[in-house]
């Protein structure tokens, strides 16, 4: 059972490619506070990067960051270039079809173009009682140059940079779709580099007692999980396995069992036709009533008012 993939399933991703263009030197944008999550990808080039909250981050070519909801921040060719908004220069299309390059940034020649960029945003569309979105840093920045980060990344940017050059049918599906693997692969490489003592449900992942709960649980949510059953299987003691399990994940092993169960069944409410009785049963309820308030405490609306919501967007 692929634990991150299970969760990336309930959340929906999708990205969305916003621009992507060769910046002349000097350059710099600065771009507005967003509700999604914002990716800058830099095949060819270099930049600063200066994001509210944080330290300077200096972006080299190959690189990509990528940064939580709510900071604004502004990339440009060397501190202290003058910015101009990016809204504004998307609307005047800049950004456009047209700006697109010619030439794939490793052929670019040495002609005064100073980096190629390409900037978006990946989407959840639920993230209601989730704990992989809240469980994000502020900022994930992968060096193409990085261990950690495999033969992935330079392939990944390569064939993004040749679809993104490349007038061919199906392009803009192609793009997002790369990038939407963009998103786990920097999931991988954040991974590999979580150090020891972190304690959050990502680090729980790769650690080998307690992911193997969590692959339990996962495998068969409505199954009849106690504290001890789990505990077994990760090969701990009952109460060390509870100690670490809440230290890790942020909440009980049986309420993390909860939470879980009711993701899946809101999977199965947005996505089949199946009737809240069997939703509820299937997500290991007996009662529906009992299934009804539980969802509604964690999702925020009953059961029915949650799959008239999701059949509308």
């Amino acid at each position: 059972m692929d634990v991150l993939s299970d969760m990336l399933d309930t959340v929906r991703l999708e990205t969305t490619v916003f621009a992507q263009t060769w910046l002349r030197t000097p350059w710099g944008i600065q771009a507005d506070a967003r509700e999604q999550f914002t990716f800058h990808v830099m095949p060819h080039g270099g930049g600063h990067l200066e994001v509210d909250g944080l330290e300077p981050v200096e972006v080299g070519a190959g690189d990509v960051v990528m940064l939580a909801p709510g900071r604004a921040h502004s990339l440009r060719d060397r501190p202290g270039s003058p910015v101009r908004a990016l809204r504004d220069l998307l609307a005047e299309g800049a950004f456009g079809p047209d700006q697109a390059p010619d030439q794939a940034p490793d052929q670019a020649k040495d002609d005064g173009v100073g980096s190629y960029l390409i900037c978006g945003c990946f989407r959840f569309i639920d993230v209601r009682g989730d704990r992989l979105i809240s469980a994000l840093p502020t900022l994930i920045h992968v060096r193409g140059g990085d261990s950690a980060a495999g033969p992935w990344l330079a392939q990944t940017i390569r064939l993004l940079a040749d679809e993104a050059t490349a007038d061919r049918p199906g392009a803009t599906t192609v793009v997002n779709r790369l990038c939407d693997a963009l998103f786990v692969y920097l999931l991988r490489s954040h991974l590999a580099t979580l150090p020891q003592d972190e304690t959050t449900w990502l680090r729980a992942l790769v650690d080998p007692q307690i992911a193997a709960a969590l692959r339990m649980i996962h495998a068969e949510p409505a199954a009849p999980w106690t504290v001890a059953k789990l505990a077994a299987g990760a090969g701990m003691s009952r109460s060390a396995f509870a100690a670490r399990f809440t230290d890790l994940v942020g909440e009980a092993p049986m309420g993390y069992v909860t939470r879980w169960r009711l993701r899946t069944a809101a999977v199965a409410l947005r996505a089949t036709r199946r009737d809240v009785a069997e939703v509820a049963a299937a997500a290991g309820y007996e009662s529906t009533a009992a299934f009804s308030k539980a969802f509604r405490r964690l999702i925020g609306e009953p059961p029915a008012a949650y799959r008239r919501a999701a059949q509308q967007t």
